[in-house]
């Protein structure tokens, strides 16, 4: 159950949601990206071509990542779980290892990038 809002708050509320679409189609327009910063306590605000250079640099400086064609995560996952049930069937590891380990499919995603521009 909720409180209907005042008069006054249905107004701000308005003027709110104006605004916000007002923002994401401007942010939509000029190709722009939005991001927190590394310390999280600003935005990065930049064109979407200049973020994906700065992405490709640092994939080339870095050498650490590598952008995959398919997806592997249910193959992976797959493999997990039929070598934690090999180790259990063949009593390698205890019940409560096996289910400590079993890695549960909701809750489970590749590792992937998550780019956070310096704004040095």
């Amino acid at each position: 159950y909720f409180t209907p809002l005042s008069y006054k708050d249905q107004l701000i509320s308005r003027e709110q949601a104006q605004i916000l679409g007002s923002i994401r189609r401007i942010i939509q327009n000029m190709n722009l990206i939005i991001r927190v910063t590394d310390k999280g306590n600003n935005f990065y605000i930049g064109s979407t071509i200049e973020f994906g250079k700065r992405a490709q640099k640092f994939f080339s400086d870095t050498n650490a990542f590598i952008e995959l064609s398919s997806n592997p995560f249910n193959e992976i996952l797959d493999k997990v779980i039929q070598l934690l049930n090999t180790l259990r069937g063949k009593n390698f590891i205890r019940k409560w290892q096996y289910e400590q380990m079993m890695p549960d499919r909701t809750n489970c995603e590749l590792a992937h990038l998550y780019f956070n521009p310096k704004t040095h």
